[in-house]
């Protein structure tokens, strides 16, 4: 393994995951039963977007209600780029099919640490993080 191999290697397809919908409260109740940072957000079956604990620590700071505010108040969508990106998201979605080195550039450059990960048909299929990156960068 190492920096020219695919990020589909790394994708946790079996990610925690909150709803569209669901409260504040409920998305750090099942971050720390995870004991994740991010949480994949789901909307319709699909996945939508993150919602990390810096979203949530900021929520908290501006002294939202965790039980009336909901995740799409405070979570990120995700855009599908290329491997030549025009516009970075804070939230970005690669397909599978991308290099771990082109991961960890648009990382780097976003300034993110999570990346929603795209199968065959554009839909998000699980989350990979710069720590799964990293281990496959060094493997």
């Amino acid at each position: 393994m190492g920096l020219n191999d695919t990020i589909s290697v790394a994708v946790q397809k079996s990610v925690p995951k909150v709803g569209y919908e669901d409260s504040l409260r409920a998305a750090i109740e099942e971050m720390d039963r995870s004991s994740v940072s991010a949480l994949a957000v789901e909307s319709g079956g699909e996945l939508v977007g993150i919602i990390t604990e810096m979203d949530l620590m900021n929520s908290l700071v501006q002294n939202d209600d965790l039980d009336a505010s909901k995740v799409n108040q405070c979570m990120t969508a995700c855009d599908l780029i290329s491997s030549a990106p025009s516009k970075i998201s804070p939230c970005i979605q690669l397909d599978e099919d991308e290099s771990v080195m082109n991961a960890l550039k648009v990382m780097n450059e976003a300034g993110v640490r999570n990346l929603l990960v795209s199968g065959g048909d554009d839909k998000a299929i699980g989350l990979v993080s710069a720590r799964d990156l990293l281990k496959i960068a060094t493997a």
